[in-house]
C-alpha cells in the first residue's frame, strides 16, 4: 500500500527541485550530445551518471505519492485518471530510458562506446527532449492543481 499526501507547500518545493534538477540535467545531456565525439567530458558524463537515476526515481515516487492522487481527487473526471495513468506509462518508459542512457553515459565516460556518435547523440536529445516534455505537463497539471484550489472550485469546472 502506498502512502498518499495531499499536495501542500512542501510538497510542491519538492516537486519544483526535483523537476528544476531534471532540467538541469538535460542541458547537460545537451552540452555531451553537442560535444559528440570530439570533445567529450568525461568527468560531466561520470557526474551524470551518477545523479540522474536517483533524481528521476524520486522525481517519479513524489508525483505519484503526492501530485497525482491530489489531482485525481480534486478532478474528479475520467480524462484526469486518464491523463494520470499515461503520465505513470511515461515513469515506466522514463525509468527503462534512463538505465540506458546511464549506461551509454558510462562507456562514453571510458571512452569505449561501441555506438555511432550520431546514434548516441540522437539517444541523449530523444531522451532529454521527453523529460522535459513530461516535466511540462506535469507543472501544468500542479499550476491547474493551485489555481482551482485558490479560487475554491474543481480543476476541470
Amino acid at each position: 500500500m502506498s502512502l498518499t499526501i495531499d499536495l501542500d507547500a512542501a510538497g510542491i518545493v519538492a516537486l519544483e527541485r526535483n523537476h528544476a534538477g531534471l532540467l538541469g540535467l538535460c542541458l547537460t545531456l545537451e552540452e555531451i550530445a553537442d560535444s559528440i565525439p570530439f570533445d567529450v567530458d568525461s568527468a560531466t558524463c561520470r557526474a551524470v551518471t551518477e545523479t540522474l537515476g536517483p533524481l528521476l526515481t524520486e522525481a517519479h515516487r513524489l508525483e505519484e505519492q503526492i501530485l497525482f492522487p491530489d489531482f485525481d481527487r480534486n478532478a474528479g473526471s475520467c480524462f484526469a485518471a486518464m491523463m494520470i495513468e499515461r503520465l505513470k506509462a511515461e515513469h515506466r518508459c522514463d525509468g527503462l530510458a534512463c538505465e540506458e542512457m546511464v549506461k551509454t553515459l558510462e562507456t562514453l565516460a571510458e571512452v569505449k562506446c561501441p555506438l555511432p556518435p550520431e546514434t548516441v547523440r540522437y539517444m541523449l536529445q530523444g531522451f532529454l527532449e521527453g523529460l522535459r516534455r513530461h516535466v511540462s505537463s506535469e507543472r501544468l497539471m500542479i499550476e491547474t492543481l493551485l489555481a482551482a484550489k485558490a479560487e475554491g472550485r474543481d480543476v476541470f469546472a
